[in-house]
């Protein structure tokens, strides 16, 4: 899991006693998550409440940084960071059977951008075919990988090259921003101009106060807000129906099946 990595790497670092100890506490508390996540079970109850109860222990101020005893953790370390989200993502995706298609890879990677077949001149064809390819930042998603073999007609050996094609890419966030959103924009039509079937989906606990998403003109396809709320709102916990939401839409556009699933203070999801 992506979180228990961080916990890790943080712990091979971490000089502090206290703060070791901390780590170790908070991996305690990260391994009732993982437990639910291995439940075979068809419901995500059991996943979503020790998600929440984990979120909550994370919270707790005594993992904060104390500049006077120098114990505890700053808020832009990676312990505070939302790579749960990520876990929860994973767990879902893994739930479906493409994960074991032939060529199918899940998880932080690149996708291939900018595919052209460009010869350095147009005599050139029969030494060097030059196809090119650049890549994306990693991401998180999932990618069909493809092999492309080319020959100049008349010859024997062929020219193998791997290209990563994005199905679906996901960005999370713990409050999605507009300024997130266009970034997330830019990325999303990325993919879209590698693979115009690509599929990209925020994931965020809330919204920004203020902001409504339009995503009909966008090249995002679907947000799921998590805790179906804005930021200022008295915080509530991360709701079963939100997730639940989150999985059918997944398996929506991985079969390409259209579905109406409300507006977001109801389902969690904007489509």
């Amino acid at each position: 899991m992506f979180y228990k990595d961080i916990l890790e790497e943080l712990l091979k670092k971490e000089k502090n006693p206290v703060n070791s100890m901390y780590l170790h506490e908070i991996g305690l508390k990260w391994k009732n998550f993982e437990k639910a996540a291995a439940e075979k079970k068809g419901s995500n109850e059991n996943l979503v409440n020790a998600l929440n109860n984990f979120i909550k222990a994370i919270s707790n101020r005594k993992f904060k940084f104390n500049a006077v005893s120098q114990k505890g953790f700053k808020e832009d370390s990676d312990l505070f960071a939302n790579y749960y989200l990520n876990d929860l993502i994973s767990i879902l995706m893994n739930r479906r059977k493409i994960i074991s298609h032939l060529g199918i890879k899940w998880g932080f990677q690149a996708f291939n951008t900018n595919v052209k077949f460009n010869p350095v001149s147009l005599s050139s064809f029969e030494k060097d075919l030059n196809f090119e390819r650049s890549s994306s930042p990693q991401l998180l998603q999932l990618t069909q990988e493809l092999d492309f073999q080319f020959r100049v007609s008349g010859k024997r050996s062929f020219k193998k090259y791997k290209t990563v094609f994005p199905l679906i890419v996901f960005h999370t966030f713990t409050n999605l921003s507009e300024a997130n959103f266009i970034h997330t924009e830019y990325y999303a039509n990325m993919a879209k101009t590698t693979f115009e079937k690509s599929k990209t989906i925020i994931v965020t606990e809330t919204l920004e106060d203020g902001f409504s998403p339009d995503i009909k003109s966008s090249r995002i396809d679907s947000i799921c807000v998590l805790r179906k709320q804005y930021i200022s709102e008295n915080k509530n916990a991360i709701t079963q129906d939100a997730v639940d939401a989150l999985e059918l839409k997944i398996k929506q556009l991985l079969t390409e099946e259209n579905g109406v699933l409300g507006d977001f203070a109801k389902t969690g999801i904007i489509t």
